[in-house]
């Protein structure tokens, strides 16, 4: 049986978390059946990056969408693409780069499918998607799927949970020492850890007030692993250190900024926190329980379907007040929320593996050829 040969669009080529499961996705992809060739609607890092695995990457600027000339190259671009490769099967990674690929697969009367990552507010964007042909919609949990629903309730969804290379996450006890010692910290020090882009509705400066409420002046630290992605929200950073300053938190409170690898900053963190309240999937969650850690999440959106309170995470209800308990419970006894790292770590190699989104994301790709 000849492999399945793919054309995957995406309009981006930096690695946010959308990217992250692409590219954990094609490094544990079967390459005797699938056959993916990529389309890069931006010049960035990534392309080079799936380069160097193997895969042909076409970088095709598209521009803004209500740029119809730049919007009708696009299109032929991919079109061609999809021409060359004899392609079966067109994925859009994201909504955006559906309305070209979408496009270019109807046009060449090619099947297509497309992922939302996001969960979709129902307005004219998420509506006009939705509209274009697709076999399908694939999404990383089912609050996602419900919400897509909603937009437009006769076309299929999927729900596929990402996958992360487990192994990846395994502690490395002297980088954990290493960057612990670059802080200033003692090992007795509880390091609680936000990690991910920030952006307002992530809730950072929540997070923020909720250390200084519980945990100022006392045996705590709070490292921030972030920073503006996509040029959005560019000036919270600023915001959020300066909010540091004025709550007297700049011994306690860490900035690292943008990071390409975040393991050394899970192994050095003895807590993660999760604060959005509409996270759709939670791929900091799966990485942090991956690597052990005691993660504390938001008891809602996709974070929820993910963690089981008390046994492999904690689950407080969103607010300030309830992350700050949370917060002085763990730092006054850490030791009495090992088994909880353990479980996570457990739960994380069973149910999200990139081995197991491989396989069954494979099988649903093969289900929409046939359908």
């Amino acid at each position: 049986m000849s492999a399945m040969r793919i054309v995957v669009v995406n309009h981006v080529a930096a690695l946010g978390g959308a990217e992250r499961v692409l590219m954990n996705w094609l490094e544990r992809v079967d390459r005797e059946r699938y056959r993916p060739e990529i389309v890069l609607l931006d010049e960035g890092p990534m392309a080079a990056q799936v380069g160097a695995l193997g895969f042909n990457v076409h970088v095709v600027p598209s521009g803004r969408i209500r740029q119809p000339l730049r919007f009708a190259r696009t299109v032929g671009a991919i079109r061609q693409v999809i021409r060359n490769s004899a392609a079966q099967l067109v994925v859009s990674w994201s909504p955006k780069p559906h309305f070209y690929g979408g496009t270019a697969a109807w046009l060449e009367r090619v099947p297509a499918i497309w992922w939302q990552h996001g969960v979709p507010s129902g307005g004219l964007f998420d509506k006009s998607v939705s509209w274009l042909p697709a076999k399908a919609v694939v999404c990383p949990s089912s609050v996602v799927s419900e919400a897509q629903r909603k937009v437009r309730a006769a076309r299929r969804t999927f729900v596929q949970p990402p996958g992360i290379p487990i192994a990846k996450y395994e502690v490395d006890c002297e980088i954990r020492r290493s960057i612990r010692d670059s802080l200033g910290l003692a090992d007795s020090t509880t390091l609680f850890s936000f990690i991910g882009r920030l952006q307002r509705w992530k809730r950072t400066d929540m997070v923020i007030r909720s250390f200084h409420d519980a945990l100022k002046g006392k045996d705590a630290r709070l490292l921030i692993v972030g920073g503006a992605l996509f040029g959005v929200d560019t000036d919270f950073e600023d915001e959020l250190k300066r909010m540091v300053a004025n709550a007297g938190l700049s011994g306690q409170v860490h900035f690292v900024g943008h990071q390409s690898s975040i393991e050394p900053y899970l192994w050095a963190s003895d807590v993660v926190v999760s604060s959005s309240v509409s996270e759709p999937f939670g791929m900091v969650v799966v990485e942090a329980m991956a690597a052990g850690r005691i993660v504390l999440a938001v008891d809602g959106g996709g974070p929820a379907e993910i963690v089981r309170n008390g046994v492999n995470g904690i689950l407080y209800d969103g607010s300030a007040d309830d992350l700050s308990r949370w917060m002085a419970r763990i730092a006054e006894s850490p030791g009495s929320y090992e088994r909880i790292g353990a479980a996570a770590a457990s739960r994380a190699r069973e149910a999200y593996a990139s081995q197991v989104m491989s396989e069954r994301f494979g099988e649903f790709l093969e289900q929409s050829l046939t359908s």
